[in-house]
């Protein structure tokens, strides 16, 4: 008895098939989330746990920074002054003033905002770097303000968060695994955000910017306008981040806030996973913070250094090799096997 194959053109007309079928995109996000949502359940460490919320926070904020830094390619170096605002004013609300967490986010997201158009207003109507310029004065700038305003954010020494009843309107629980369900829905609103500013018309605005500024003015793009709109957007998202980072510590100073490593990790996170995509942010942090947390666990001493070596030489690598980040490369493997693109 003969048995009928499938043609290798069947088989690879089904395959180019998979990316553009929605019912098949929608079951792959269901699996994702269903991952995303169970993982604490298959994780028997608070630890672990941790540093999942430390994953969902960065890779939200890192998105964030994303909206602006690799849609647009306005780099900035600064995006750590809108965490720390957003940070601060939770641990402000809750261990200075006694107000809930919950008041304090849309709070930093304002004064984020703020701080935001004032730096946008004027660089964005020049041309050249200027923007990355400011965005790197921001830090010690922010960071000086901390540590000599002691009446409002505790100075060198920080503010605590006094220890309040468990509950949702606290923002306090006896385990993390509640702060991880918080981070997650986070991350996802971010991720959702991201993805529906690539599929705009801003989106379309923002990458004719980034590819050719010039040819985007001639074409009609209201640069500053499209920019400024990518920038608050950014700088919200990284507040509400750094306000939910705040709450998660339940501590504050201007080291933690103002942090030239924070900084250097949204852009890491997001070029590791891959600017282009809405997705590359979440995906770089879910590596590299994992990677880190290990390298600082088991690796001591001499050792230490070693793996920080081990860490730039990678990136260094993916840099060079695959300037599009991991998701480059997800995206290459994904086009050579389907015809089209991710």
């Amino acid at each position: 008895m003969s048995v009928t194959r499938p043609s290798s053109s069947s088989a690879a007309s089904f395959v180019r098939s998979l990316p553009t079928s929605r019912p098949w995109r929608i079951a792959f996000y269901l699996v994702a989330l269903a991952a995303l949502f169970l993982a604490p359940v298959y994780l028997q460490s608070s630890y672990s746990v941790r540093i999942l919320v430390l994953v969902c926070l960065f890779g939200a904020a890192s998105t964030g920074w994303n909206l602006i830094g690799g849609y647009a390619n306005q780099i900035s170096l600064g995006h750590t002054v809108f965490f720390g605002i957003g940070a601060y004013a939770t641990v402000i609300f809750q261990g200075t003033l006694g107000l809930s967490p919950w008041l304090a986010i849309p709070t930093g997201i304002v004064l984020a905002v703020i701080v935001a158009l004032l730096i946008g207003w004027p660089t964005f109507q020049l041309s050249g770097h200027y923007f990355a310029l400011a965005t790197l004065a921001l830090l010690p700038v922010f960071h000086i303000i901390a540590t000599y305003w002691e009446d409002l954010t505790g100075g060198s020494v920080g503010i605590s968060v006094p220890i309040l009843p468990s509950g949702l309107d606290t923002l306090q629980f006896d385990t993390p695994t509640p702060f991880f369900y918080i981070a997650a829905v986070l991350l996802v609103l971010v991720m959702i955000l991201a993805r529906w500013v690539r599929q705009s018309v801003l989106g379309l605005q923002l990458d004719a910017i980034r590819l050719n500024p010039q040819a985007s003015t001639l074409a009609g793009v209201n640069q500053f306008r499209a920019k400024m709109k990518a920038l608050v957007m950014s700088a919200a998202v990284v507040a509400v981040a750094g306000s939910l980072y705040g709450a998660f510590l339940q501590f504050m100073d201007p080291d933690t806030a103002f942090s030239w490593n924070t900084t250097l990790n949204l852009v890491l996170f997001a070029m590791v996973g891959g600017v282009r995509f809405w997705w590359g942010p979440a995906l770089g942090a879910l590596i590299l913070i994992p990677f880190g947390e290990f390298a600082s666990a088991q690796l001591t001493g001499n050792l230490a250094a070693l793996g920080q070596l081990a860490y730039g030489v990678l990136l260094i690598l993916l840099v060079l090799f695959q300037p599009r980040g991991i998701g480059g490369l997800f995206s290459i493997v994904w086009q050579k096997a389907t015809g089209r693109k991710l």
